[in-house]
């Protein structure tokens, strides 16, 4: 593990710069079409009990559930997809107050919970800030995140630590191209200091440790940011959750 850092000092809120990144006008929302009937994507990575396998091609988030603010905004759109034509696109700009991001609850007694999903950010965000790849929350608690680092590309894994800190750990050096589709896959255990976290991106396995996070339980996956001006577009498609009791 990388140093110590207070929680939310990397990553927290970058600074407003005039004339930063835009989003243009190619970035405007479109209606979603879908193909409907297109089969639901399949996982063996991990094991536990289906939460939710979707492509999105039915037109709805369903069972994730939205949260924006300002101007963050949500959605199924097409035809920017890893399969078939429809996929969510994640929104936030650089504007006070916007937030985006979408979360699936997971059941009571959950300390187990892995997601297998394909995300393609389309563009990043200011330097200091970072744009998730998925996140695992005990309560209000993000206990493990994946995110691409906006100043130079690199993925990076932030785990929180008992004290109130987290740790940092560079997963990979080389910069993560913009505008392309990654294969992330990734499962955290709960269990106090017998915790664990499994990470692989693409076909390689990144990290696989035992780490010490501050709770025993598990509440929600999600993607996207939950505080304000985590600036990003992403596109999420072909997720699959899992979770399990033990």
């Amino acid at each position: 593990m990388s140093t110590l850092k207070k929680m939310g000092t990397l990553g927290s809120l970058g600074l407003l710069v005039s004339g930063s990144l835009i989003f243009g006008s190619t970035n405007a929302a479109m209606a979603a079409t879908c193909r409907t009937g297109l089969a639901a994507p399949a996982s063996t990575t991990f094991t536990g009990t289906l939460v939710t396998a979707t492509n999105f091609e039915r037109n709805t988030l369903s069972p994730f559930v939205k949260s924006t603010a300002g101007t963050g905004t949500v959605a199924v759109t097409s035809p920017k997809a890893h399969s078939g034509t429809c996929s969510v696109r994640i929104r936030a700009t650089d504007t006070t107050g916007s937030v985006a991001n979408m979360k699936l609850a997971l059941a009571a007694g959950t300390k187990r919970a892995s997601a297998d999903a394909w995300v393609n950010i389309t563009t990043g965000g200011l330097a200091g800030n970072n744009v998730p790849y998925v996140r695992f929350f005990s309560g209000s608690t993000r206990v493990a995140d994946v995110f691409r680092n906006n100043a130079n590309g690199e993925l990076w894994l932030r785990i929180a630590n008992p004290s109130g800190t987290v740790s940092y750990t560079r997963l990979r050096a080389a910069s993560v191209p913009l505008n392309t589709w990654q294969h992330i896959r990734m499962q955290v255990r709960a269990d106090g200091a017998r915790s664990s976290v499994q990470i692989w991106f693409g076909t390689v396995q990144l990290f696989n440790r035992t780490v010490n996070l501050p709770s025993a339980l598990l509440s929600r996956v999600q993607f996207g940011a939950e505080h304000p001006r985590q600036m990003g577009d992403s596109y999420v498609d072909d997720v699959v959750v899992k979770r399990s009791a033990s």
